[in-house]
């Protein structure tokens, strides 16, 4: 774990600040842009009161839009931004989030798991500029009351005519299609050629002529597979889960499919947050970045917010008691290592999409 005194090093390098800054009588306001869950009492009160603010959260219902509204001019009206990992990097790729202090990324990463560190913070993909501050992962999601697990260490049960009319699709955009890349041996994070966007496109239909249910809620997912209305659902995972475990549903899972053809089958997505560039209180903003970066506040997020997800602090396994451990199945960490990609921008994602729309409109 970082000690205090290397996290006050760091954090005392921030440009401009000072308690001159931030202990006048009047009270900063920093805009925000987040996920739900970042904006709980526990995690704002803290840091308004260290630093004589106030944050004004404004909750986000996906990152794509929320990206489009900040690169399009929107960043102006905002100091700070908690949302997932591919939109942060397009946006620091845009010139538009503010450097933290020299070392400090370093410094973090050497404190999260290592296996989590080598998906999302290898020499191609070096970040410097956002903290990760939770995370977690899709694969098939169950109820365990309606099918056998065992039967779902692969997408195959999707296709099968036996679960006709029982295959629910979380309708997230490029999610569901992601998972069924996979099981095809395509990695949709590297470019597609044609014959791969057309193997796709004969999946997609394939699944389609199954009958799925689309559900575009989260609410509405849990309530179906809870109800047994849908036996499994495509594109999405612990984001969903996880919150139907903790209320003592544990016969509802997220399964870690088995690699299939040498390529793994599930992704982990991370979440993380950003000061935006040149903004008025950027050294605050800053400020906000760490503490919603620490290991403290990566618990806090990890189990008290809408949904539970992991850390990417390894020490933080040390504070779950075994009820909570079982409810975010940190039993299965060591095989999630092992059959994960990280998420990550998709780079033809336009051709994918084209092809799902042509086979979804077949299908209607």
């Amino acid at each position: 774990m970082i000690s205090r005194r290397e996290f006050l090093v760091y954090g005392s390098g921030l440009m401009g600040v000072s308690s001159l800054s931030f202990g006048t009588s009047t009270s900063i306001e920093l805009r925000y842009l987040c996920w739900d869950g970042y904006d709980q009492p526990d995690l704002l009160l803290p840091f308004e009161n260290q630093f004589n603010c106030s944050i004004r959260p404004e909750i986000i219902s996906d990152s794509p839009a929320a990206f489009a509204k900040l690169n399009q001019g929107g960043h102006r009206q905002y100091d700070i931004v908690s949302m997932d990992s591919p939109w942060l990097e397009r946006l620091n790729h845009d010139g538009l989030l503010s450097t933290l202090p020299t070392g400090m990324f370093e410094t973090l990463k050497k404190h999260y798991y290592p296996e989590f560190s080598r998906l999302f913070f290898d020499n191609e993909n070096n970040n410097e500029n956002w903290l990760p501050t939770q995370w977690g992962w899709i694969g098939l999601t169950i109820n365990t009351d309606f099918v056998n697990e065992a039967d779902y260490q692969s997408y195959a049960p999707c296709f099968s005519r036996k679960n006709r009319g029982k295959v629910g699709i979380m309708d997230w955009g490029d999610w569901p299609m992601l998972p069924i890349a996979l099981y095809l041996g395509i990695n949709p994070y590297e470019p597609l050629d044609h014959y791969a966007i057309r193997h796709l496109q004969d999946a997609f239909h394939a699944l389609f002529q199954n009958q799925p249910i689309f559900i575009a809620d989260v609410a509405l997912g849990q309530k179906a597979l809870l109800d047994g209305s849908v036996h499994t659902l495509v594109g999405t995972g612990t984001y969903l889960t996880s919150a139907m475990r903790r209320a003592g549903f544990s016969q509802i899972k997220t399964t870690v499919p088995r690699i299939r053809n040498g390529m793994p089958q599930c992704i982990i997505w991370t979440e993380g947050s950003a000061a935006i560039r040149y903004q008025a209180h950027e050294a605050l903003s800053q400020h906000w970045v760490i503490h919603t970066g620490s290991e403290s506040s990566t618990f806090l997020l990890s189990y008290n917010g809408p949904t539970c997800n992991f850390s990417p602090y390894k020490t933080t396994e040390e504070r779950y008691s075994n009820r909570q451990r079982e409810i975010l199945q940190l039993s299965e960490l060591s095989a999630l290592w092992q059959n994960s990609l990280a998420h990550r921008p998709v780079p033809s994602i336009a051709g994918m999409l084209e092809v799902w729309q042509a086979e979804l409109m077949r299908t209607l």
